[in-house]
């Protein structure tokens, strides 16, 4: 039987029976697929910035919102998918969680591109790194769930910081999401800003409820109390949320630079968040023997 090790600074895992060129470094496939998906995003940043096609047919607000997060995949998405890729390949334990990291960010990001985006030219990379994303984050899961990932931390990891932090922010945005979908079947009205943006629900309230805010409740508990699943899920997370609020903070800036908002709270508030999880990111990977 073969297992999952970690022997030395470059070379995160190894093989431990005879078929080592086999098995050199088990998340070859995850790291290629960030590569790719880093090519594939910038082209498809690019593609929403200068082709006036692409959202020609959405709302003002919807428009400026994509256009703010391509801005964002473009200078900072794409090149940490390359550079964290690059890195896995090379055997680094820190860029393998943040790979993940990216991946989450592209997999939320794209799925809402590829459901919530009229049919454009762009459609087939949007569904593809959709795909790639997916697939790159079950490798990733497959490899990292055999492998001992609490010994790769030392004593000064922030995990009840970070955990604290993860579990506060999924509570904090479910109570947010609930009150505006509660308040709006109560009154037999649409959610808030769901007309502005021309859709027919919301796919941030579908994907949050459903599967993000769950996942980063459950990541925060796991890595307080110092679990293997935790440290990975806790990692993944913070840098998930580090490029989310980045995102997030972009498309708030650009609807109030439009005139489409006039509330200097939610920068304000997204500028502390990006401050405070790239902080707790620092924190732990600089832990990382």
């Amino acid at each position: 039987m073969r297992s999952v090790v970690m022997d030395g600074p470059r070379t995160a895992f190894a093989a431990t029976d005879d078929r080592r060129t086999e098995c050199a470094n088990p998340l070859r496939f995850a790291a290629r697929a960030g590569l790719v998906n880093a090519g594939l995003v910038a082209l498809a940043s690019l593609g929403g910035i200068l082709l006036p096609a692409t959202y020609a047919r959405e709302t003002a607000s919807w428009r400026v919102q994509g256009m703010a997060q391509d801005w964002v995949d473009l200078l900072v998405a794409a090149p940490w998918l390359a550079i964290t890729a690059l890195l896995t390949l090379r055997g680094s334990r820190r860029a393998v969680l943040l790979l993940g990291g990216g991946l989450a960010y592209t997999a939320y990001s794209f799925a809402i591109y590829a459901f919530a985006v009229h049919f454009n030219a762009l459609f087939l990379f949007y569904v593809a790194i959709l795909g790639l994303s997916v697939f790159g984050l079950a490798d990733l899961a497959r490899t990292l769930g055999r492998a001992p990932v609490g010994t790769w931390f030392g004593d000064r990891a922030p995990r009840s910081v970070a955990g604290g932090a993860l579990m506060g922010f999924a509570v904090l945005f479910a109570i947010l999401w609930l009150a505006q979908i509660v308040a709006a079947i109560a009154t037999g009205t649409q959610p808030a800003g769901l007309s502005d943006v021309g859709l027919i629900t919301n796919p941030v309230h579908v994907l949050d409820l459903s599967i993000v805010l769950p996942l980063l409740f459950v990541s925060g508990v796991l890595l307080r109390r110092g679990l293997d699943s935790g440290y990975v899920l806790g990692a993944i997370f913070l840098g998930f949320s580090v490029l989310m609020d980045l995102a997030i903070l972009a498309m708030t800036l650009g609807l109030r630079r439009h005139g489409l908002a006039s509330d200097d709270v939610l920068a304000i508030v997204f500028t502390v968040m990006v401050v405070f999880f790239s902080a707790l990111l620092v924190q732990l990977l600089r832990a990382v023997k």
